[in-house]
């Protein structure tokens, strides 16, 4: 299932965030998100957010992927990330979740949550 981390690293990518189309075909109507902020988003909360992101010089690194299969058509991803500056220093530590369903025609995130956690190894 490597589409389902493909997807979700893509939309950890400026670009991607950028795209309302790109976004609406990954992020499932439905969707509801935990932020590592502990702040609660809905699909149309999510839109806005990423519309309002500013380009960065840092990125999102992710790591360590698991899938779990929970149905046929229902996956959890679980992985964790970190951000990464432009000195090429790591912080925001982060265990991540994710479910992805797939809808008849494609996959898309239905929920995702963040939790901070202790550094750990990072393999850029």
């Amino acid at each position: 299932m490597d589409i389902l981390i493909e997807q979700e690293v893509a939309l950890h990518q400026f670009e991607t965030r950028q795209n309302r189309d790109e976004v609406a075909r990954l992020i499932h109507p439905s969707f509801r998100e935990v932020g590592r902020s502990g702040t609660s988003f809905d699909f149309n909360s999510i839109l806005e957010m990423m519309t309002e992101e500013q380009a960065s010089s840092g990125y999102i690194h992710s790591q360590d992927f698991e899938l779990i299969q929970l149905e046929a058509s229902v996956y959890l991803l679980l992985y964790k990330s970190a951000w990464v500056d432009e000195a090429g220093n790591a912080g925001h530590f982060s265990k991540r979740s994710s479910i992805w369903s797939f809808t008849g025609e494609n996959w898309q995130l239905k929920y995702h949550q963040g939790t901070p956690c202790e550094e750990f190894e990072f393999f850029p």
